[in-house]
């Protein structure tokens, strides 16, 4: 569970972050990129859990969510959650290195979804 509790401090730190005005727009790519952080700590949580290694490269993030649908480890009502992981994966390098300015809305949605990532996640592990 020491990955989840991870990626629920991740998220923590986007719903600080996003409030802290005083930090201007930039607040709103850091916050995605901290989000992306909780969202892959949670998918590391569950492939710890049910395949007993997590992935070594971010891209790999989604596939083995896939895996674990496809494993039945994780019920199939869940796997409208991979895309989740495959934008994350796909926009992790823009706001994490290169800091590609975002907006508030959309730092919002970042939080929103990953919110709800952790939620499943933590309902699959405690099942």
């Amino acid at each position: 569970m020491k990955d989840l509790e991870e990626a629920e401090s991740w998220l923590d730190a986007a719903k600080f972050t996003l409030a802290n005005t005083a930090k201007g727009r930039a607040r709103f790519t850091v916050a995605i990129a901290q989000s992306i952080h909780a969202l892959i700590k949670a998918n590391d949580a569950l492939s710890m859990r049910f395949l007993g290694r997590r992935s070594t490269r971010h891209e790999d993030a989604a596939i083995m969510f896939g895996r674990l649908i496809k494993q039945n480890k994780v019920d199939p009502k869940y796997a409208q959650l991979r895309p989740l992981l495959t934008r994350a994966v796909a926009a992790k390098p823009e706001y994490d290195y290169k800091g590609t300015e975002a907006g508030q809305e959309e730092a919002k949605k970042w939080v929103r979804d990953v919110a709800k990532f952790i939620e499943s996640a933590r309902a699959i592990l405690d099942a």
